[in-house]
């Protein structure tokens, strides 16, 4: 029973943080809209994604997909602390806003390709695609960063 109590912590976490993904980019919008207004289309593609992630680990929550896999045997394991560790950002700047974003986009990442190694099948595809694509949101971001000072 522990471990479904941590497991549901986990999966809240994970949908927490897509969440704050997901308002960093409507924010990013926002910003780019006076700043630097070829990034508004970027930055919308990105909340879209995060709210789609938001979506599939609410689903995993809602349907207890995740119980009985070989996940809860890894908790204690997994070191998930410096993943959840991030507290609400406020950017101040575009710039701000990019770096935290990397941040968050490089944590989810690295706990989505666990995840991923931990399960098996399809939940494992869904993981292993997840961090995927956290990685092209990592390198899109990077070139914006890039794009910041032209």
């Amino acid at each position: 029973m522990v471990s479904i109590v941590r497991l549901r912590e986990l999966l809240e976490n994970i949908i927490w943080q897509e969440n704050e993904l997901y308002n960093l980019y409507k924010l990013g919008e926002t910003f780019a809209s006076s700043e630097k207004p070829s990034f508004m289309s970027h930055f919308s593609w990105l909340a879209s994604e995060e709210l789609r992630h938001r979506m599939t680990v609410e689903g995993f929550l809602e349907e207890g997909m995740l119980e009985g896999t070989p996940i809860i045997d890894y908790l204690d394991a997994l070191g998930l602390e410096p993943y959840f560790k991030d507290e609400r950002v406020e950017p101040k700047t575009l710039e701000d806003l990019i770096l935290d974003a990397l941040i968050r986009e490089k944590h989810s990442y690295e706990l989505y390709s666990k995840l991923s190694k931990i399960l098996e099948g399809s939940l494992s595809e869904i993981f292993l695609m997840m961090a995927n694509e956290e990685l092209k949101h990592a390198y899109r971001l990077k070139i914006m960063y890039e794009m910041l000072g032209e």
